[in-house]
């Protein structure tokens, strides 16, 4: 008896859901279906596919082989199925990004935006976290991402390299004088990204030298929206992505403090799982923004 491409088909579903009740929510199934499904392949097949226990799931050895031809095969059938889909429908659904705290309103909102204007039927849901997300588990179809990708099972596309900035307003200089060396930050107020439980390190760089040096924050935010605005009201010094402070480093609202020591460069990147078939909405996007996000953020680069 061949086996059933349903039961295949919901035995990578429990893999990658890492459990049968996961696997019977996402895709709406009952638990005992998936059970039944998954049990009856192993017979099928003669062999045992998953250790179950009340805690965990683990693939056995030959499961272990089993799932990467299955999830292959499921992927060529879900390309082939994608090819026919979208050369019949017009492009609409929802997309769902995760994005870094401080971007929204000065690069994801204005890509959105643009994008939506192309695409007025797509539906676009942003969830701004810092933290690494699980693309199945939190139901995320592309991740923008800052600096290096640890993970080997993601593909990262870079989309803009740029760099933090020291940063202060004119009237702050004035009133307390301009930094000349990192030493010198422990006498002026210094506003930090996050820094909740512990003072923040900073590591500048000029040339071939490197300094670190602690600074505390007399005001510490997890939202660089909120330290530029602290800033340009003349509130203190602070590091901040010139992807978000360009734009008021180039009309003169903040000026750059000491511009011969600098961070070291970074990257935004758009990331999305290796082993995942993009669907057209995601393509789409993730290449619209490699088109549109240099004219959108044209003073990153400072």
């Amino acid at each position: 008896m061949s086996p059933d491409l349903n039961a295949m088909a919901l035995f990578v579903k429990v893999v990658e859901h890492k459990s049968f009740s996961a696997a019977s929510r996402r895709l709406g199934v009952p638990i005992s279906t998936v059970s039944r499904k998954v049990s009856d392949l192993e017979k099928t097949l003669g062999v045992r596919l998953l250790e179950r226990s009340t805690r965990q799931l683990r693939l056995t050895e030959l499961g272990q082989d089993y799932y990467a031809y299955c999830r292959r095969g499921l992927e060529e059938i879900e390309t082939g199925t994608l090819m026919l889909s979208e050369r019949q429908a017009e492009i609409s659904g929802t997309l769902r990004l995760s994005v870094p705290p401080g971007l929204a309103d000065r690069l994801i909102v204005p890509l959105v935006s643009a994008f939506q204007a192309t695409y007025p039927e797509v539906t676009i849901r942003v969830l701004i976290t810092e933290r690494m997300v699980d693309f199945i588990q939190d139901a995320v179809d592309l991740a923008l991402r800052v600096g290096n990708l640890k993970d080997s099972s993601l593909v990262a596309r870079p989309l803009i390299h740029y760099r933090h900035v020291l940063v202060s307003s004119p009237g702050y200089l004035e009133a307390f004088g301009t930094p000349a060396h990192p030493r010198d930050l422990a006498a002026h107020r210094m506003l930090t990204f996050d820094g909740w439980f512990d003072n923040v390190s900073l590591k500048l760089i000029k040339g071939r030298k490197v300094h670190r040096v602690k600074v505390e924050g007399v005001l510490a935010l997890n939202d660089y929206a909120g330290i530029q605005n602290a800033v340009e009201a003349g509130q203190g010094v602070a590091e901040i992505p010139s992807i978000i402070c360009g734009e008021a480093l180039h009309d003169g609202r903040l000026v750059e403090v000491m511009k011969d020591w600098r961070f070291a460069p970074t990257t935004l990147s758009a990331v999305y799982p290796s082993n995942r078939n993009l669907s057209r909405i995601v393509r789409l996007f993730k290449d619209f923004c490699i088109e549109h996000v240099d004219a959108l953020s044209p003073y990153a680069s400072i």
